[in-house]
């Protein structure tokens, strides 16, 4: 007996050994070097009359400023749910993931005034800003409540109120397969085009007099996108008002701005109109609404 419980403990054993094949405790991951190309041509329309040298704050809206680092978002491309978040340089950088398919989404940090958020999910990733001050709406309700230009008392009064963004940079790589490399080390590269995802746009009033007594003029531009879905390069329908700022220029006699926006609303969709908000030295504050629906219905606007 003693024999055979031996033999039958070898021939086990034997099954055992034969039947054993390596297998790999994980999937091994895949490394990635991704490179980003900055397109700098921005989507702008500028038409000033006179050509005088901008301010910083304005040239850095046509020019844009270049990005220091993004956040690389990968996304599964069924759920379109956040897989993984990574952080990169200016021209990229290095990621490892498992095999599979993927879309990339990129953006740019260093924004001021564009904020993000729901990146969990590649479809709510937005881009926006946030609402002026309670003081500065009820300002422009108040003003524009009498005004007979068509629709302007109903968009300041339904419409939100939002300060410009500034220049978010994005790129959507998309279905991009990560395949399983067996039994040796492999690097796959990535390029990624990034773009912004902001317009810009130039606006002057000229021959206007006693500029030199202006203090500060506020702007008011209606029949603007409220925001970016830029997970889906999709903007957001919903018109906005766009607060921005103008220059006096005494020598020209003219007030002038360049302002971004997530994009102007197409004609016929939305009305459009700028309110002027103008304090002199002296103290006194005077406005003014003016119908912009036939400046930007123009093949120039």
């Amino acid at each position: 007996r003693k024999m055979m419980r031996r033999v039958t403990y070898f021939m086990l054993l034997l099954m055992f050994f034969a039947g054993c094949q390596r297998i790999p405790l994980y999937e091994r991951s895949t490394k990635i070097n991704l490179v980003i190309d900055l397109d700098r041509s921005l989507g702008h329309d500028i038409d000033l009359t006179f050509e005088t040298e901008l301010p910083k704050i304005y040239q850095d809206k046509i020019d844009g400023v270049k990005p220091t680092h993004y956040e690389v978002l990968v996304y599964d491309v069924a759920t379109h749910d956040l897989v993984s978040s990574h952080i990169v340089g200016e021209n990229g950088g290095t990621l490892t993931l498992f095999p599979g398919k993927y879309h990339f989404v990129l953006y740019n940090f260093g924004t001021v005034s564009t904020q993000v958020s729901d990146l969990h999910h590649r479809m709510e990733a937005e881009a926006f800003t946030t609402d002026v001050t309670a003081s500065k709406s009820d300002m422009i309700k108040s003003m524009s409540a009498d005004s007979d230009v068509k629709g302007v008392s109903k968009a300041y009064e339904d419409d939100p109120i939002i300060y410009e963004p500034d220049h978010l940079y994005v790129a959507n790589e998309m279905d991009i397969l990560i395949e399983a490399f067996q039994g040796r080390e492999e690097e796959v590269t990535i390029h990624a085009d990034a773009s912004s995802i902001i317009d810009v746009y130039s606006l002057e009033v000229l021959n206007v007099k006693g500029v030199e007594n202006i203090e500060k003029v506020e702007a008011f531009i209606t029949g603007q996108f409220l925001s970016n879905y830029f997970g889906r390069q999709y903007r957001n329908e919903s018109p906005a008002t766009i607060y921005t700022e103008m220059t006096p220029d005494a020598q020209h006699s003219r007030l002038y701005t360049v302002f971004n926006t997530f994009g102007k609303i197409p004609d016929g969709d939305s009305e459009m109109c700028i309110t002027l908000s103008v304090l002199t030295r002296d103290g006194k504050t005077h406005q003014k609404i003016v119908d912009m629906a036939p400046v930007f219905a123009t093949e120039d606007a």
